[in-house]
């Protein structure tokens, strides 16, 4: 053991170059997966705080009387899965429009009373906060005082679309870069054991094993992993700090209450699994090569 240690690392400083720029491939390789990552970690984030405040909307006829809404509310705060209920007469939509559209002041003033109806204001609790609880949601709310019961349907469907086709498209973005990654690393380390060649022959023809042979490259790979997934940690905790938290400030995005968080740590974790792998697999993807080649 010794002795591949020490060989191993007095090939890390005699091709230094190479070696640094296996461990570059592999700090980019595990930065570029933090990015998405991070980015998807955020997204799920947001996703998951709107879906635990999903609230549907239910429109009462234009001849249903103040009184009979003001029962009905009292009649759907009592059902199962509803954390609040509040009635929303037509002065305050006609308010609430106006202060988000001013612009639909002069319309509202022209079309007169009655244009816009009151409404419950329903607040779902967080278990039913799901596409098949709020479908149950609107079967039970089926009362013939109530002319429309709107959630956004076609918004949350799609959107669960969009969410899906990025996961998916996701994975495949994060198997072509490590795929990419490993061969980057195995060529990068081949050109290594070529310009040792005939040491390793010579080892060979001594009768040192294959595993003899392998052993000290695998370790250059892991030390490659190590420093390069750490190198792509630091720079992913930088590009958090230093830009993504400042462009959000910068544009004032507010989809989230809070900042756009780092990763936990067992994804930091999984990021540097993923760097030692690249190292490990590289290096002995590019000795197997040389070793099934020579005599």
């Amino acid at each position: 053991m010794a002795h591949v240690l020490r060989r191993a690392f007095r090939s890390l400083w005699e091709n230094l170059y190479l070696n640094l720029v296996a461990t570059g491939v592999i700090a980019a390789s595990v930065l570029m997966l933090g990015v998405f990552l991070m980015v998807m970690y955020n997204l799920n984030a947001i996703t998951h705080s709107w879906a635990s405040d999903v609230h549907v909307s239910a429109y009462f006829r234009a001849d249903v009387p103040t009184e009979r809404c003001f029962e009905l509310k009292e009649q759907v705060a009592a059902m199962p899965g509803i954390e609040a209920v509040r009635f929303v007469s037509e002065q305050e939509a006609r308010g609430y429009l106006v202060d988000q559209l001013p612009e639909t002041e002069p319309v509202l003033l022209e079309l007169g009373e009655g244009v816009l109806p009151a409404s419950l204001e329903i607040t779902l609790v967080p278990t039913m906060a799901h596409e098949q609880g709020i479908r149950d949601m609107v079967a039970a709310l089926d009362m013939p005082e109530l002319e429309e019961v709107d959630y956004g349907q076609q918004w949350v469907e799609r959107f669960n679309s969009f969410l899906a086709l990025l996961r998916l498209l996701g994975v495949i973005l994060g198997g072509l870069i490590a795929i990419a990654a490993v061969f980057l690393v195995a060529n990068t380390i081949h050109l290594v054991v070529y310009s040792r060649r005939t040491e390793l022959e010579t080892m060979r023809l001594v009768g040192a094993t294959d595993e003899i042979i392998m052993a000290p490259f695998i370790i250059e790979g892991l030390v490659q992993g190590v420093l390069g997934s750490g190198i792509g940690i630091v720079g992913l905790v930088v590009m958090h700090r230093w830009v993504i938290l400042r462009l959000q400030q910068a544009l004032d995005l507010t989809l989230a209450e809070d900042p756009l968080a780092f990763l936990p740590l067992d994804y930091t974790l999984a990021l540097l699994i993923v760097g030692v792998l690249l190292g490990v697999l590289g290096a002995w993807s590019a000795v197997y090569r040389f070793l099934a080649k020579a005599p």
